[in-house]
């Protein structure tokens, strides 16, 4: 015997996952879509003072920040920091490349 309101409330799940997934993603107003690349997959970035992740993560999908005049930061030990001022405008896509080397002993 099949329950009606079951399968709708089913379908509403379903329904909802979507829509929660879809939100998850949206765009925030004035927001920049910024991605960074650099040698040392596992050097943590930094925004205006801020750690913000990792670079492999930032360099396959990127983010979003809100646009503006950023201090841009990628460090890992071992290595010299890399460090860029940029200034990212609202509705445009900023890559930055950092390639890091490594300290002299």
């Amino acid at each position: 015997m099949k329950n009606p309101l079951a399968n709708r409330l089913v379908i509403l799940g379903i329904v909802l996952v979507f829509f929660a997934a879809a939100c998850a993603h949206t765009i925030p107003a004035g927001a920049v879509g910024f991605r960074v690349e650099s040698n040392v997959a596992d050097a943590t970035v930094w925004v205006d003072d801020i750690l913000v992740g990792k670079a492999a993560d930032w360099a396959k999908d990127g983010k979003h920040i809100r646009a503006g005049f950023h201090r841009i930061e990628i460090r890992h030990p071992g290595y010299y920091s890399f460090f860029q001022e940029v200034e990212l405008t609202a509705g445009s896509q900023t890559l930055v490349k950092a390639q890091l080397r490594e300290l002299i002993q």
